[in-house]
């Protein structure tokens, strides 16, 4: 398929109305392995500009 109308759609399902960038899925990464995360346990990340809750 047409990978631009694929982004196309998932942009408009997102409730941020956007795609995630590598940038942020990086940012995301860095918070995970640094000590601002050292009381994080047993959680999901979603870094998808809120589509897991959205997708059909």
């Amino acid at each position: 398929g047409n990978f631009k109308e694929k982004l196309r759609v998932m942009e408009q399902r997102s409730p941020m109305r956007r795609v995630i960038t590598q940038e942020e899925v990086g940012k995301a990464s860095l918070y995970l392995l640094s000590d601002l995360s050292s009381g994080v346990t047993g959680e999901i990340h979603y870094v998808d500009a809120g589509f897991n809750i959205s997708a059909e």
